[in-house]
């Protein structure tokens, strides 16, 4: 049985008082609760609403949270007549916010933010997809489930993203593929940069260094397929360059410049996305960009699968394995399967 709000705080308050670093973010977020408490409070109960509240919680990041877009449809087709909301961290808020079956999002600052809202039994349905013992990194405080579930050490044993977060949330695997659809906003952004024609996305930094390949390797094989194609242009995405070679007319970086939502724009109107296991990759399969996909192994994961959909199935996408570290791939192999996609 999880603690009540009240024993929830009155640790909060002792792991508060022992982490003195990062003191000013538990501080913070403690008025950030109040705030969206109120305002839930008004929204489920002022407002004469009796539908079912249902709750979708999963923060971050923005490949977990593409990876989980079928979880919403679900809801739906559960749940017809409900108010959906999904809980995410403000930075990828946009995201749920644009599946058409969630009605609502409410940003928190971390996960320790919606482990209190929850214990004020708001809703009536809450489908929570974090695993077992998954913590704010700075709160440090683990949100501990019973039972046999994924955990932070062993989640890929369980399958896709998808797979890992049904399981963390009692329910059945699905087998549907994310679907995005970026919103006109986005579309209108992404008119006004005037791309080529003819592009490939790529994306080279994830949130992870173990997960990207070297820099001096995207740097030939960039080179050998605009050598290979004089028709195409590459186009780097994501929030730091990595690449593309500036001043280059046939080479564009688009780095922190897009929002997320933008940035799926973007991969969508290419004609092929590469890139390593990230969020953008996430993006390219919920948009149906054909893909190139560089894994290896990752924290004790020998060969793993985060996607669900056409890029599980490799059907719309190809993905180069390392025996090792992602890092380790040579440029023939990956520059083997840009070819054999029809670049």
């Amino acid at each position: 049985m999880k603690p009540s709000a009240r024993e929830f705080l009155r640790f909060f308050y002792w792991r508060l008082r022992s982490n003195r670093k990062d003191a000013a973010h538990m501080l913070a977020l403690l008025p950030a609760f109040v705030l969206n408490a109120i305002r839930l409070v008004r929204r489920i109960h002022s407002s004469g609403d009796r539908r079912p509240k249902v709750a979708i919680a999963l923060v971050e990041h923005m490949g977990d949270i593409v990876a989980a877009e079928p979880i919403a449809r679900l809801a739906r087709q559960r749940f017809p007549d409900a108010w959906i909301c999904w809980i995410a961290r403000a930075p990828y808020a946009s995201l749920p916010a644009s599946y058409p079956e969630v009605d609502h999002v409410v940003a928190v600052r971390c996960l320790t933010e919606w482990m209190l809202l929850r214990r004020l039994g708001l809703f009536d349905v809450v489908w929570d997809l974090h695993v077992n013992a998954r913590m704010c990194p700075r709160c440090c405080i683990p949100q501990i489930k019973p039972g046999v579930l994924p955990d932070q050490q062993n989640y890929f044993d369980y399958g896709s993203l998808l797979d890992v977060q049904c399981l963390a949330a009692g329910l059945p695997r699905l087998a549907d593929g994310p679907a995005l659809t970026p919103p006109p906003a986005a579309v209108a952004a992404v008119d006004a940069l005037a791309l080529p024609p003819r592009f490939i996305a790529i994306h080279c930094v994830s949130n992870d260094t173990r997960k990207d390949w070297p820099a001096d390797k995207w740097q030939e094989l960039i080179a050998r397929i605009l050598a290979a194609d004089p028709t195409v242009t590459v186009v780097e995405v994501g929030l730091r360059p990595m690449a593309v070679v500036p001043d280059n007319a046939r080479q564009r970086s688009l780095c922190g410049t897009l929002s997320i939502l933008e940035t799926a724009e973007v991969i969508r109107r290419a004609a092929l996305f590469i890139g390593i296991d990230s969020g953008p990759a996430h993006l390219a399969n919920a948009v149906g960009t054909p893909g190139v996909i560089l894994l290896g192994s990752y924290v004790g994961f020998r060969s793993y699968m985060p996607y669900s959909g056409g890029y599980a199935r490799e059907e719309t996408a190809s993905i180069v394995r390392a025996d090792g570290p992602a890092a380790d791939l040579p440029v023939d192999a990956v520059l083997a399967a840009v070819m054999a996609r029809g670049i």
